[in-house]
């Protein structure tokens, strides 16, 4: 039987944490649930052997491409088990293939599809298997699947366009900075190397240029060594608990960068709040499964305090009025859909704002960095090459 570690809320709000062993995921919440706790973060243990094992995890295309093909198969009337089998075959690819025909013979053996999901926690979330189980008990899979495939297209659309985005931007800031190094590490030293043996005084410019690429000529091992240690320092520091805190701390008051990722986190929470409310969760376990797909520990602990309000009977718009993290458009669609009942779809609202918000910012942060980096990269190179003509010049009586 699989060991889970848990973080719960109990009866008085309190955080409290812990290690269960139990059947499946949804056990374990079956269990705490009994014992009057309310699960925030279940994750599953794994044995010290069992590190050593590839998982048989899905990509996020694969899980896009089952959860709509097979909307639509039952969509039109097909039998969830045929339907498992015809996504399998048509499918091409051997682990989805043998992810989903260990599915369908869970289902034959007589478990639930979202048990039968539960057993792959890489590839299905806990969001995924709770939304499908709401789908299975209200007998509404099919439209609980296309929402679910809805929002992981949604999803993929928005790290694709940032990814994209910043290709260009990317190869051209690297191929600046290799040209800067290459010209300080390799070229300049041998000029002055020359200038020495000629006995000849060098500008100013060209003196402090020629010093700093010798010292890097000379040290730049060492320098690298130095790097590498304390990137690796600040990775296993960053995995720590006061580390993360640290960082997604941080992150949030970065200019530019910040308002940006509170964006990105606010509009994955209200997207994903927005889908389960649709698909018919209650409140407190749609902000619950909800706080999953945040990243920030900022934001994890604002939506934990939105959790505790919201089970004390206080309203969602209220409490995110009070929280800096919530975006002041969020509190006004929010009210406006506590008083209409129409919270989903404005929470669906504020999801698109905050993404195009994100789309646009992006394009113009992207459109401003290809000439920065041209203009500091010329400055640089510019910079390097007229130090050395100074000097050659000077070695040739040139004067102007």
């Amino acid at each position: 039987m699989p060991t889970y570690t848990y973080q719960a809320l109990d009866a008085r709000g309190k955080r409290v944490q812990g290690t269960e062993d139990a059947r499946d995921e949804a056990s374990l919440v079956d269990k705490l649930t009994a014992k009057g706790f309310q699960p925030v973060d279940i994750r599953r243990t794994r044995a010290f052997s069992s590190l050593w094992k590839p998982t048989r995890k899905l990509g996020h295309d694969d899980l896009l491409y089952l959860t709509s093909e097979l909307a639509d198969l039952l969509e039109a009337g097909v039998p969830l088990e045929r339907s498992l089998a015809i996504v399998a075959e048509a499918s091409g690819i051997d682990l989805v293939r043998s992810v989903l025909l260990d599915v369908r013979r869970k289902i034959q053996s007589g478990q639930g599809l979202s048990d039968a999901l539960a057993a792959y926690p890489e590839s299905f979330s806990r969001l995924y298997v709770n939304m499908v189980r709401v789908g299975e008990l209200g007998g509404v899979l099919p439209e609980v699947l296309h929402r679910l495939g809805g929002f992981l297209e949604r999803s993929r659309e928005i790290r694709k366009f940032i990814l994209t985005s910043s290709i260009y931007p990317s190869i051209l800031a690297a191929v600046g900075i290799l040209s800067v190094f290459i010209l300080v590490t390799f070229v300049v030293p041998k000029f002055g190397q020359i200038f020495e043996d000629l006995n000849q005084p060098m500008p100013v410019m060209t003196r402090i240029i020629v010093q700093v690429s010798m010292f890097l000529h000379d040290w730049w091992l060492v320098m690298t060594l130095g790097i590498i240690g304390l990137s690796a320092a600040a990775w296993f520091y960053l995995r720590t608990p006061g580390g993360r805190a640290w960082r997604d701390e941080a992150v949030l008051n970065i200019p530019w960068a910040g308002p940006m990722v509170k964006r990105i986190e606010i509009g994955r929470f209200s997207r994903t709040l927005s889908t389960l409310l649709e698909s018919g969760v209650p409140i407190l376990k749609g902000i619950s499964l909800s706080k999953e797909v945040v990243s920030n520990g900022v934001i994890r602990r604002a939506i934990d305090d939105l959790y505790v309000g919201v089970r004390q009977g206080k309203g969602m718009s209220q409490l995110i009025k009070t929280m800096p993290v919530f975006p002041p458009l969020m509190v006004h669609l929010v009210a406006i859909g506590e008083e209409t009942g129409a919270l989903g779809p404005m929470l669906l609202k504020v999801a698109d704002e905050m993404e195009d918000k994100v789309r646009s910012d992006t394009r113009l942060y992207l459109s401003l960095v290809e000439p920065v980096t041209i203009v500091i990269m010329g400055i640089l190179i510019g910079g390097i090459i007229l130090s050395m003509l100074l000097a050659i010049f000077g070695i040739n009586d040139i004067s102007f």
